[in-house]
């Protein structure tokens, strides 16, 4: 990165790399549709690079790399006003924003609970939470890979997704030690 030293560069990449799903998530939370988040968040990570000098090592990273994805999200809604239907207004979105970084503490738990509880299942239930949701295999597809019809593919989804919900609840209530 320019202007950044070998040990910012180095320390920069690895809290991008640390906190990249978490504020992704924030910025889902603000914009639903996932090409805008993708766009906001480039913008937001050429911010925080070249405003890295002013991060205080102090204190937490996400938090301050949250203010600017909320900036960014703000002004993304600003441009897009002549041309989207549904406008939140900024009161909305600043108590979104809020409500999600209130939330994160509890997300993140349910994060770490979601692997222990993907680790559980079979082969084959596992294949298809990662077919539809991590590769986000189209439904036709993932149903003939598996040799199912749509319906069932979809019941077997909806079990699955079940199966993870009671197991991630559990872990939750139980302090993670499921």
């Amino acid at each position: 990165m320019a202007g950044l030293s070998e040990p910012d560069n180095e320390l920069f990449l690895n809290l991008v790399t640390a906190n990249y799903e978490q504020l992704r998530r924030y910025v889902f939370t603000l914009l639903p549709n996932e090409e805008d988040v993708k766009d906001v968040l480039q913008e937001v990570w050429i911010s925080i690079s070249r405003k890295f000098g002013e991060y205080d090592r102090s204190r937490p990273f996400l938090p301050w790399a949250c203010r600017f994805a909320y900036l960014k999200a703000l002004k993304f809604h600003e441009q897009q006003r002549p041309r989207r239907m549904v406008r939140l207004p900024t009161e909305v979105l600043e108590l979104l924003a809020i409500a999600r970084e209130e939330e994160e503490p509890v997300l993140a738990e349910r994060l770490v609970a979601l692997e222990r509880c993907l680790d559980k299942l079979g082969n084959r239930d596992r294949a298809l939470i990662e077919a539809r949701y991590v590769d986000r295999t189209p439904t036709d597809e993932i149903a003939t890979s598996f040799s199912q019809s749509r319906r069932t593919m979809f019941r077997n989804l909806e079990r699955v997704r079940r199966l993870l919900f009671d197991c991630i609840d559990s872990s939750v209530v139980l302090g993670g030690h499921v």
